[in-house]
């Protein structure tokens, strides 16, 4: 699919983000889940959402993999075969910030439903899109596409299969429309469910 009309007129793209994009990246991040059901049941607090994505983000940019657009509209957090699980170690030297976000009882509570969501987790090599999202004024205008592709691409050129889990259903035609197919449901107990999706190699 090529860029939307909005996004091609505004001469959007899309590049690989650095450590220096750090703030504007998880701001836009943070707009784009301010109403996410799976955020939201782990993340009690919304003031701290910017704070969650920068940290998701400061694990992830090490693989060259993350990507947002020209003026931050879009942004997307990849991970590289075989990377999907964050290691134990990560945890370990971003505990405090982990416990500054969720609490200590809140870890707990976050680390349980990872858990779960993990058990359903394909393990053959593939890209794994683990976020992705447009500030909500700039939706349906293409940015998010083109944060989309550079992920698409990579795995395409290693002929490998791509996954990602839709927090919301209303995503999923977007996420069909670029070759993912939902393989079932996952329910979190005592929260929302998700639905995990699956792109075939190319």
């Amino acid at each position: 699919m090529a860029a939307g009309p909005k996004a091609r007129e505004a001469g959007a793209s899309a590049r690989p983000a650095t450590w220096a994009d750090a703030e504007p990246l998880s701001r836009t991040l943070a707009r784009a889940f301010h109403d996410d059901p799976l955020i939201c049941f782990v993340l009690q607090d919304k003031a701290k959402m910017q704070r969650l994505f920068r940290l998701l983000f400061k694990v992830g940019v090490s693989y060259g993999a993350c990507d947002v657009t020209t003026g931050f509209e879009a942004a997307s957090l990849w991970r590289p075969p075989n990377q999907w699980r964050i290691p134990v170690w990560q945890y370990l030297v971003n505990g405090v910030e982990f416990v500054g976000l969720f609490g200590a009882r809140g870890v707990a509570h976050v680390m349980g439903v990872m858990d779960h969501i993990e058990k359903h987790h394909p393990h053959e090599p593939h890209w794994y899109l683990q976020a992705i999202g447009t500030d909500p004024a700039k939706q349906g205008m293409g940015f998010g596409g083109l944060v989309m592709r550079p992920g698409l691409a990579k795995a395409d050129a290693a002929h490998l299969p791509a996954y990602l889990e839709s927090s919301k259903a209303s995503n999923i035609p977007i996420y069909q429309s670029f070759g993912f197919e939902v393989t079932g449901e996952i329910k979190i107990p005592g929260g929302p469910a998700i639905w995990p999706m699956w792109r075939k190699a190319r």
